[in-house]
């Protein structure tokens, strides 16, 4: 057995977080325990405010809320009834058993676990250490439950042991509840992390993120933040978060931030010599006047993956390019003002005004549309939309050097707008 205790801020979200998995058939409610009302009666609203009213009895403790992971091996079989036991079991060793907290069964993992969700806020209004809980009372007690129950020792299973790092070739995206989750995580950040030359946690997140990890220090005025710490986690393509994070700490490799800060550090020896060999090959791209489409396909026939950031409201203020080839990370702002956004982007736009005319177009323009669509007896010269590829690609694949497809962009851009014969080129909105 696994156990995992993230202390947080927010009772409302974590509670949130198991009643979304229920809702979606992700996840089953064993019980409440040290609740008045019996656990079938209970509703979302009065799980929540049980826990709300005993955190107010001390306001100063911002951090009060519990929310623990206790993890079984794959091929363990667990019934509701033995997890309430376990829980029970459990809370009671790392002193939570007169507390009030809710048993979650979660199903979205290939392993069965549960969520435990409390507060460390007594009846009397002091507050439980949280200080050191997983180290001196929560390893004991998993040590002990899994003597008591028959469960199969994470010690000394292979758990915890060295996990090296893999062929990139083999490495691939995590895909939460198919994925063991602290496993996945370790593969994929000690490989990329000994294998990529970055100087910055966000250049080290770029790469990571096409492998759906992120490295999370958490919000700039949280404790964790503050505290130089910094947890793993498995994201969505859209980079929502899943499941429960890791600790660097935690994982084969201990790659927390300090310990990134020194390869950072390491790392800008070699960077000169990367970044003018990206810059080469960028130019080569840039001398054919490229628009963005072209500028972003071509690059990635040459493994140079280009990462547009942009804000809320649509406008591109940043780009990250990774070289899947030569191993590194660069923001354009480092490689010069050349390889910036604004500079690439007023190139863009330069590049659609003397673009010649294909084919004069003299139907009307729908409103809200950005794609002109010929008379069906014209033949279409507009490229292909990127948004809607022939057949599914896995572009990481391709970058990597798994496949010999075609690329394709993975990060769409604007299309261009056709000019009318004698109207002026409307402005393309970037």
């Amino acid at each position: 057995m696994v156990a995992r205790i993230i202390s947080g801020r927010s009772i409302r979200g974590a509670i949130n977080y198991n009643e979304q998995k229920v809702e979606q058939h992700k996840a089953t409610f064993l019980m409440a325990e040290n609740y008045l009302k019996e656990t079938y009666r209970l509703n979302p609203m009065e799980k929540l405010f049980v826990l709300q009213h005993r955190a107010k009895l001390n306001e100063r403790v911002k951090t009060n809320c519990v929310h623990i992971s206790l993890n079984f091996e794959t091929n363990e079989k667990i019934s509701a009834e033995k997890m309430q036991e376990i829980a029970k079991d459990y809370m009671q060793q790392i002193g939570f058993a007169t507390q009030p907290y809710l048993i979650y069964k979660h199903e979205d993992a290939n392993h069965p676990h549960m969520h435990i969700v409390t507060t460390n806020i007594q009846a009397d209004g002091n507050r439980i250490s949280l200080h050191n809980l997983g180290r001196d009372l929560s390893e004991k007690a998993r040590q002990e439950i899994e003597l008591k129950y028959g469960l199969i020792q994470a010690k000394g299973h292979g758990k915890d042991q060295d996990i090296p790092t893999i062929n990139l070739r083999d490495l691939k995206k995590a895909i939460y509840g198919k994925d063991e989750t602290k496993k996945v995580i370790t593969q994929i950040v000690n490989t990329v992390v000994q294998k990529y030359n970055y100087s910055s946690l966000a250049e080290l997140n770029a790469v990571l993120s096409r492998f759906n990890i992120l490295a999370d220090r958490g919000h700039e005025k949280s404790a964790m933040y503050n505290q130089q710490g910094l947890l793993y986690r498995i994201i969505d393509d859209k980079g929502n978060k899943l499941g429960v994070p890791i600790k660097a700490s935690r994982i084969a490799g201990k790659h927390t931030l300090t310990s990134l800060e020194k390869r950072f550090k390491k790392n800008k020896g070699k960077r000169k010599i990367l970044g003018a060999s990206l810059k080469q090959r960028i130019n080569q791209v840039l001398q054919t006047n490229p628009n963005q489409d072209v500028f972003t396909k071509t690059l990635m026939q040459q493994k140079i993956e280009v990462l547009y950031r942009t804000s809320k409201d649509g406008q591109t203020y940043g780009i990250t390019y990774i070289d899947h080839a030569g191993k590194s990370v660069f923001n354009g702002s480092e490689l010069g003002k050349a390889y910036s956004a604004k500079t690439l982007f007023d190139g863009f736009k330069k590049s659609v005004e003397l673009k010649p005319l294909a084919q004069p177009m003299t139907h009307p323009i729908s409103s809200g549309t950005t794609q002109l669509k010929p008379p069906q007896s014209v033949k279409q010269h507009t490229p292909q939309s990127f948004l809607e590829p022939k057949a599914p690609t896995n572009y990481l694949d391709i970058l990597l050097g798994k496949t010999e497809q075609d690329y394709t962009t993975t990060i769409p851009g604007k299309r261009k707008k056709r000019k009318k014969r004698n109207q002026q080129t409307p402005q393309q909105t970037l």
